[in-house]
């Protein structure tokens, strides 16, 4: 593929979450999952705010992910995030399948779209 063509296909990229319908905040989530189940810990740090890049470094953030399963089970698929508007931010839970279990990831984002905060926690 010639340069030109691929920029088009990256810049393109970038805005498919928001052809969809995506939040910026859902596209986040989406983004910072992919790149946690790719194994790309650094890659999911791309869309922190300043604060939690500062406080969950990659190497953090890839022993909590390696964790899970064997606590949990293998991983399995993602069901539909859920979105909800608290103040100023957005908090975006997808349940994630593992093993027999499901636990929830909660990416919440200031208005801007970057990650205000990540958390795991049991299946609500």
């Amino acid at each position: 593929m010639k340069p030109f063509g691929l920029a088009v296909c990256l810049i393109l990229g970038a805005y498919v979450g928001v052809a969809n319908g995506e939040t910026p905040c859902e596209t986040s989530s989406t983004r910072l999952l992919d790149a946690l189940d790719r194994g790309d810990y650094a890659g999911a740090t791309v869309d922190f705010d300043t604060t939690m890049k500062a406080k969950l470094s990659a190497d953090t953030l890839s022993q909590v992910w390696q964790a899970i399963p064997p606590q949990f089970g293998e991983r399995g698929a993602r069901d539909t995030a859920q979105l909800t508007q608290v103040g100023e931010h957005t908090v975006v839970v997808t349940p994630l399948h593992y093993g027999p279990q499901l636990i929830d990831a909660q990416v919440t984002c200031s208005v801007d779209g970057k990650i205000a905060g990540f958390y795991i926690k049991p299946h609500h």
